[in-house]
């Protein structure tokens, strides 16, 4: 079964429970970040200071799905919300509460936990999905989607993507 879409009030509802949680800076960051880029769960919790040169997000070798490098340029707000949020502090970036670093699965429940207690159903796949779909709209090359995806398949792509109403709109009615 796919991960569910998320709409933009549902991601709302998902900012406003992030404000009352006891670490706001970091499921605050934790979203944006999988809203923005479509990190996977495996790359959110390896994810180290080091691996942010400049305004890219350098993904090494052995710390991702399948252990492929990527790079993900990442905006300027996101930069300043890394380095703000890591201040002096070097090396893994999101700890758990006892202070040691998640695991891929601890972050995936983490992030199922935080949509559950927002009162939506999704998980980290909810954004990937959307970033897919939010790029088709907006007629990005599908090539391009895979490249940000980090996909070896242009097929494991096309099946993050669905068809949206605006979608159908512009194909129907925009020249």
């Amino acid at each position: 079964m796919q991960a569910p879409i998320l709409t933009q009030a549902q991601w709302q509802a998902i900012e406003q429970h992030v404000e009352g949680m006891k670490n706001p800076e970091m499921y605050r960051l934790i979203v944006a970040l999988i809203r923005a880029t479509g990190l996977r769960p495996i790359e959110l919790a390896r994810l180290e200071s080091s691996w942010i040169r400049g305004s890219e997000l350098r993904i090494p070798t052995g710390k991702s799905k399948k252990g492929r490098a990527g790079t993900i340029p990442l905006s300027d707000e996101l930069v300043c919300s890394l380095l703000s949020y890591m201040g002096d502090r070097r090396g893994v970036v999101f700890l758990t509460r006892t202070g040691k670093p998640f695991t891929p699965l601890g972050m995936t429940q983490a992030i199922i936990r935080l949509m559950e207690r927002a009162g939506v159903s999704g998980s980290c796949y909810s954004a990937r999905r959307g970033l897919a779909n939010r790029l088709v709209d907006e007629g990005v090359n599908i090539a391009v989607i895979q490249h940000v995806l980090r996909h070896a398949h242009l097929s494991t792509t096309a099946s993050y993507c669905a068809v949206s109403t605006n979608m159908v709109r512009k194909a129907l009615y925009v020249a």
